[in-house]
């Protein structure tokens, strides 16, 4: 060994940290839910929560700003809230983004701040110097030799006047990856190490910013570079870099045996308050189940080396039977844990809880970064190209996030003042609601600094954005909106309703939690149930084929292609039922921060579901076509490899199972329709999708007939004749074309439809040849041509000569199809994308490469509404009056 680690071999190993790190991008946390998280930390066994919000303006982005008096007074309170609970409160500044460290100013400005925060009570804090830009400004270039001498001195100065306590300091390369050029070589990290006070802790993400396991070998060699043990800041549950993912599982990946080789370990998990049950409770489980621990080098020669003790953290699987679980590491089991949390979050679960209020946004002014991408905000958007970092592996461009977190990820747009009551309107709205002036903003946001102690302590009611998502004027994602974006305001008032509407006990169950958990689970592995399903979608797909055969082969077959959808699909509703569940349990707060989440994933396996549906009716005579997909899915062995093993950052796997799902079916260029918002109530309804059957034609013939005057009701314009229009419009294709038709069912019945042919010019042929002879036998021509009703109009179109379709729009949009739905019925606006998803998936499945849709020019809400759905106008007809919209597959 070398002599630093031999020094630090013979320091006092003092009390192992174990905590929270409240550090992800997006809106922080609620007074009330820091209140509650102490708590939990103090029935947990864990010791220490750090402050350090990246979005709460006066940590980061005005980190000089004093705190006023409403400020200090909740700032107080969480302090003496954590120490009711011996919680260490660890206050974090991080000044990084605009210091400078050879400005005495600043310098004081920084030593001021913490003062500040001591005399409420403080008596731990922490530097950070993360997610900044490495270069030294000119001035400071003059006055230091690098950035690591300019963060040690100005971290060491401020430790000392404010009379060494418990101290953090987080390097700005807080990880393996991002150590240049080598962990071992790198000079920032060698002068942290060596010049920073002994007593300082480090924080250290481990080899990645989010770190699949951590090694004794690797944190011996990271004790060498700092001369002291780290302390792990870890990500491993963390999601604000992904805005479809949630983390419910277990800790994992760190054997108890690196506990000795560690100062400490504090979590940074999901943003969402009510989603960390799990992941703290079995964090605490690991932390207690090795307190004793000493280094393997001190212990009998038979010990696991570190090689094996990585092997059997990565033979560990998730929800096995009790018969299962491996005696590798007596001291902690994941499953075990995980059991254990369930249980005590079931209880929870029961506990009558609250969501937040209202919106305390803070719209002080600032730059707008790229960083607004890493906002968990779920307003989702198609993924883009990949990095070039990325692009080297041969793995998905289509995966990956268009921001690269790997270099900066400054302050965002979206700023929160945790620290305030909510700011609202005389009526009670919420203020993301309001305009505001700079002056309003100035006046409002930036209270007056304070110099004293404050004389009391009031008990704020801090709240969130929903998502930290501030509603866009005038944005839609379909142009049949029941209504307008609703406020936070009614999605709580939704969750209530919806409580006081169920029985009073809750009927969920641990197998429930499981299964919940198991769609939600870790970065870098799905649990065993989500993949059994993706494998059984990719067994399904290639598998169709043999439902239309009729040899031995294919009728057995057949029969083992109809468990396995049943299996497929019965998991869908049982998930479905979890949510359903859950929107009953008492705690109203998890069924909020859940349910965008939940929502999302049902709305993807539901589409899965429609398209497995279609499968099991025989359709495909060939295994080709089914599979257009993307080149690279779970079912593809480089990129199931290269995601299992955490050699990339999970962000380049952008998406989550959901997306997972999405690839495996075959619209590679239209998953822009599973790419939604998510509403911003809860709903009461759930969807699903299914092939047309004949008994569903009088249905859908209602449905068209109240769709048809541009989306509105067109009942009135039809008196004598109601089926006239559903026979001009939908009545070829579901008599002649059915295979290809799908329907959208909520709770009351048939609510939509989406019809098509694959084939558009045989659909015209077989319609001139069948269909509109029929039409002309069953309505009579009028005799005059003048002066005509609706009726009499479609009528004389049928007894007319049919227009012949362009080729310019045939040709590259051989399939025809349309689509309604009730808009009265349709509480989810998602609807339409995922039926006409479903629709996709079976016209792509057979060879079609686009589709296209025919409209009357006069459609003018008609035509916003497919082009929200990806169509474009193709061309207009001859005489003017009606126009051809197309989207490829």
């Amino acid at each position: 060994m070398t002599g630093s680690t031999e020094i630090l071999d013979n320091q006092p190993r003092g009390k192992f940290v174990c905590g929270v790190v409240e550090g992800f991008y997006g809106i922080p946390w609620t007074t009330e839910q820091r209140k509650l998280l102490f708590q939990w930390m103090k029935t947990m066994g864990m010791t220490t929560y750090m402050y350090a919000p990246k979005d709460d303006a006066k940590h980061r982005a005005f980190w000089r700003d004093l705190y006023s008096v409403e400020e200090a007074d909740n700032l107080t309170s969480l302090i003496e809230a954590a120490t009711e609970n011996n919680i260490t409160l660890v206050y974090a500044i991080s000044p990084g983004l605009d210091i400078s460290f050879s400005s005495s100013k600043d310098v004081q400005c920084l030593k001021r701040k913490l003062e500040q925060v001591a005399a409420f009570g403080c008596r731990a804090f922490a530097l950070l110097f993360d997610d900044i830009d490495p270069e030294l400004s000119v001035s400071d270039k003059s006055a230091f030799q690098s950035s690591a001498c300019a963060q040690v001195s100005i971290t060491n100065e401020v430790y000392e006047h404010l009379g060494q306590p418990e101290f953090y300091f987080c390097p700005t390369e807080y990880c393996t990856s991002r150590a240049m050029p080598t962990l071992l070589t790198s000079g920032y990290l060698n002068t942290v190490g060596s010049k920073l006070l002994n007593d300082i802790h480090i924080l250290w993400t481990g080899a990645k910013v989010i770190s699949k396991r951590l090694t004794i070998a690797e944190l011996e060699e990271v004790a060498t570079v700092f001369r002291r043990p780290p302390t792990i800041w870890d990500n491993i549950h963390a999601n604000d870099y992904d805005q479809r993912r949630l983390y419910l599982g277990a800790y994992d990946g760190r054997s108890t045996d690196i506990i000795p080789y560690l100062r400490g370990v504090l979590t940074n998990p999901n943003c969402e308050f009510e989603a960390n049950y799990i992941p703290l409770h079995t964090l605490g489980q690991w932390s207690q189940s090795n307190q004793n621990a000493v280094k393997k080098d001190l212990i009998a020669e038979n010990r696991l080396s570190p090689v094996i003790s990585d092997i059997k953290l990565e033979s560990e699987c998730d929800f096995a039977s009790d018969e299962d679980i491996t005696n590798f590491d007596t001291k902690y089991q994941p499953k075990v844990a995980l059991k254990n949390a369930i249980a005590d979050w079931l209880v929870e679960l029961n506990k009558a809880r609250n969501p937040p209020k209202s919106v305390a946004v803070a719209t002080t002014p600032c730059a707008t970064t790229t960083a607004g991408a890493l906002v968990p905000n779920m307003n989702l958007q198609p993924p883009v190209q990949a990095y070039n970092a990325l692009a080297t592996t041969n793995l998905p461009t289509t995966t990956v996030n268009p921001v690269d977190p790997s270099f900066l990820n400054p302050t965002s747009a979206v700023l929160v003042n945790s620290l305030v009551d909510p700011l609202s309107s005389p009526e009670g709205s919420p203020v993301h609601q309001q305009e505001f002036s700079d002056s309003d903003c100035e006046n409002e946001l930036k209270p007056e600094p304070m110099d004293c102690v404050p004389s009391a302590i009031t008990d704020s009611i801090n709240v969130l954005t929903n998502n930290g998502v501030l509603p866009k004027n005038g944005s839609t994602d379909s142009l049949m909106q029941v209504e307008a974006a609703p406020t936070t305001s009614s999605l709580v008032e939704e969750v209530k309703q919806t409580a006081m509407e169920l029985k009073e006990n809750n009927v969920l169950t641990e197998g429930d939690l499981e299964l919940l958990i198991s769609f939600f689970h870790l970065p870098f592995e799905y649990a065993a149930v989500p993949v059994q399903m993706l494998q059984d979608l990719y067994w399904l797909k290639t598998n169709s084929h043999y439902l239309a055969g009729s040899s031995s082969q294919s009728s057995t077959t057949a029969t083992e292609w109809m468990e396995v959808s049943d299996r497929f699909l019965g998991t869908v509703a049982r998930f479905q039922n979890v949510l359903h569940l859950l929107r009953r349990a008492a705690n109203q707060a998890v069924g909020y921060y859940f349910y965008p989440y939940m929502w999302d994933m049902l709305g993807v396996l539901q589409t899965c579901a429609g398209f497995v549906r279609w499968l099991g009716l025989g359709h495909i005579s060939s295994p080709t076509g089914v599979q257009v997909q993307g080149l690279y899915t779970w079912m593809t062995k480089a990129y199931r490899d290269e995601f299992l093993s955490g050699d990339q950052e999970p962000w380049c796997f952008q998406g989550g199972l959901q997306a997972e799902f999405q690839r495996m079916l075959p619209i590679a260029t239209a998953h822009d329709l599973l790419y939604i918002r998510h509403p911003e109530v809860i709903l009461k309804k759930c969807y699903s999708y299914r092939p047309y059957r004949a008994a569903d034609e009088a249905v859908l013939y209602n449905i068209c007939l109240r769709t048809c005057n541009d989306g509105m009701d067109g009942t009135q314009l039809f008196p004598a004749h109601p089926q006239i229009i559903g026979d001009k419009l939908i009545g070829a294709m579901v008599t002649l074309t059915p295979e290809h038709c799908f329907v959208a069912e909520d709770d009351e019945g048939l609510m939509g439809y989406v019809v098509a042919a694959l084939d558009s010019k045989q659909l015209c042929q077989r319609r001139t040849i069948a269909w509109t002879p029929a039409m002309r036998d069953k309505y009579t021509k009028p005799e005059l041509i003048t002066g005509l009703t609706p009726t009499e109009e479609l009528i004389l179109g049928f007894h007319s000569d049919q227009p012949e379709l362009p080729e310019c729009v045939s040709t590259p949009f051989p399939s025809v199809l349309r689509l309604d739905v009730l808009s009265d019925r349709m509480e989810d606006r998602a609807v339409t994308k995922r039926l006409l998803a479903c629709c996709l998936c079976a016209l792509r499945a057979q060879g079609s490469t686009g589709a296209h849709v025919e409209l009357s020019v006069g459609d003018k809400c008609m035509l916003e509404h497919y082009r929200l759905l990806g169509f474009n106008v193709v061309k207009h007809s001859d005489n003017g009056k009606t126009v051809y919209l197309g989207r490829f597959l």
